[in-house]
């Protein structure tokens, strides 16, 4: 199991990310109090301050300790949310950046390369599925290559013209596989 001690991967993901959250926060802070003061704009409030009995329009006589206890649960909610949305980003950022590195691997020439990720990671569906592609691939290249080495056994004999009809097939053979692949443009003889 892979263990990961680093909880910023992609950092300018992550760290987009967390900033549109805290936006959101932010933006839901004040739609709640901007709605709080159109609702009890038309309200007179009686309330001891201090001692001294205070009559005023209720907006104006909360605003102090509204605004204190929005900062407050803001702020609670708002290191809340960060430690859970660095724990969950992080269960798709790793997976990214795994991809990222894998597929390099891959694209190289290695397909005996096949994606790990955690059990707790997300985009497990997209992991099998280019697991897959990749076996596909792997499968392919190795019918390909063992078509190809018995078809230089049969030529480097001293009776290659007596197996004319096996080369031919296995030339046929490998051309089919080939032709499976869709490609956008390839040399022209």
């Amino acid at each position: 199991m892979i263990r990961r001690r680093n909880y910023f991967i992609k950092k300018k993901f992550q760290a987009n990310f967390a900033f549109r959250f805290i936006l959101l926060l932010l933006l839901e802070a004040i739609l709640i109090a901007g709605l709080y003061m159109y609702v009890s704009n038309d309200t007179i409030t009686a309330g001891y301050l201090d001692s001294i009995l205070t009559v005023e329009r209720t907006p104006q006589f909360f605003f102090g300790q509204f605004l204190l206890i929005t900062l407050i649960v803001g702020l609670g909610i708002a290191i809340a949310a960060m430690i859970v949305f660095i724990l969950l980003s992080h269960r798709i950022a790793g997976p990214l950046y795994r991809f990222e590195k894998d597929l390099e691997e891959v694209t190289s020439g290695n397909l005996t390369k096949r994606i790990n990720l955690r059990r707790t990671d997300q985009l497990i569906e997209l992991k099998e599925s280019l697991n897959s592609l990749i076996g596909s691939f792997d499968s392919r290249m190795g019918r390909l290559k063992g078509k190809l080495s018995k078809l230089n056994r049969l030529l480097s004999r001293d009776n290659a013209s007596q197996n004319a009809s096996e080369i031919y097939s296995l030339m046929g053979s490998i051309k089919d596989e080939i032709d499976r692949f869709k490609v956008t443009s390839w040399p022209e003889e």
